[in-house]
């Protein structure tokens, strides 16, 4: 009897394990394929919106070429009617003259109101494309370039340098002690902190020039013309606006002091897409391991060594460590 007992209750632990093994596997395949079905409606989306704009604008070409035909065919029409007349009858000829010039003068007319139109198609196509575009390539929080329209850009000016020697300089930004804003104010202040960097950082920054964010706390500027001389100006203008202005946090008028880590890298002879980002993330590194709140600028590189400057931060007065001190306690309150 135990021996069945013992049997039975093996029988029933096993045919459990079993079946909660298969609802596992189940539920695990079921919420991968619902994630990849969610992640991909949006790419669905643009492409659809991009199909309809290609056909909108298909069809127009397709219009526009049919009335130009018509007009063609027009004018062909008159050439043979007038190389056919007599030349003696003079007012026929006149009167064929007149007529296919008025049909001709016709065609023009309504073939350029179908221009107008045409134009106003385009071009609102254009700009729906170009919208789809955009948002593909924009940053949703900070609204600056994206990782995927930052590797574009770099990707171009790395082309035209090598065929224009059109030099520039990539600088990537980290906020200095940024899990200190979101642990103390919250995720949501975070944000805002970051919002407010973007926005400060165009400002810096020129027309030609480019900003982006690789994610989280971490920022690209890309400055077009850029040569060694001139590197440290820009970290200043940019270190020094973000030192000084007041980052709010909430609704209850409490800011915080934000400074950047900077490394910059000026493109070279040698350099790709991939190793000038890698000797601005070098440089980076170093103004991180220097004491934050500085540039570093990786001049040159060669196998052997590397010839670097650093723009340090200023040493802080009396004053202004009081100034921080009396803002932190605020935060902290």
């Amino acid at each position: 009897m135990n021996d069945i007992d013992s049997s039975t209750l093996l029988l029933i632990c096993g045919w459990s394990l079993g079946a909660v093994a298969v609802g596992l596997v189940s539920g695990f395949f079921i919420g991968r394929l619902y994630a990849a079905q969610h992640e991909s409606k949006k790419l669905r989306e643009d492409r659809q919106t991009t199909l309809n704009s290609l056909v909108k604008l298909m069809q127009s070409a397709d219009k526009l070429n049919h009335d130009v035909d018509l007009h063609n065919n027009a004018l062909v029409s008159a050439k043979k009617e007038i190389e056919s007349m007599n030349v003696v009858d003079h007012e026929r000829l006149q009167s064929e003259l007149i007529l296919n010039i008025a049909k001709v003068v016709e065609s023009n007319r309504k073939l350029e109101h179908d221009l107008v139109v045409s134009k106003y198609q385009l071009e609102s196509q254009a700009q729906e494309l170009d919208k789809t575009r955009n948002e593909a390539r924009t940053d949703t929080l900070c609204q600056v370039g994206n990782r995927k329209a930052v590797d574009e850009r770099l990707e171009f000016m790395v082309s035209r340098f090598r065929n224009e020697s059109s030099s520039f300089g990539l600088m990537l930004i980290d906020v200095d002690h940024f899990k200190r804003i979101n642990d103390t104010f919250g995720h949501q202040a975070g944000d805002e902190v970051l919002t407010s960097i973007a926005a400060v950082l165009k400002q810096c920054v020129r027309p030609e020039d480019f900003v982006g964010r690789l994610g989280g706390d971490e920022f690209v500027v890309l400055l077009d013309g850029l040569t060694n001389s001139t590197a440290n100006s820009v970290g200043t203008r940019i270190r020094g606006t973000i030192e000084r202005s007041d980052f709010s946090v909430n609704d209850k008028g409490q800011s915080t002091v934000v400074t950047l880590s900077m490394g910059l890298a000026v493109v070279s002879e040698s350099d790709s897409r991939q190793s000038l980002y890698e000797r601005a993330d070098r440089a980076l590194y170093k103004s991180k391991e220097l004491g934050r709140n500085r540039l570093y600028t990786l001049l040159e590189e060669t196998t052997a060594s590397a010839s670097a400057q650093s723009l340090e931060a200023p040493k802080p007065t009396e004053t202004y460590e009081a100034i921080k001190a009396a803002i932190m306690a605020q935060q902290l309150k």
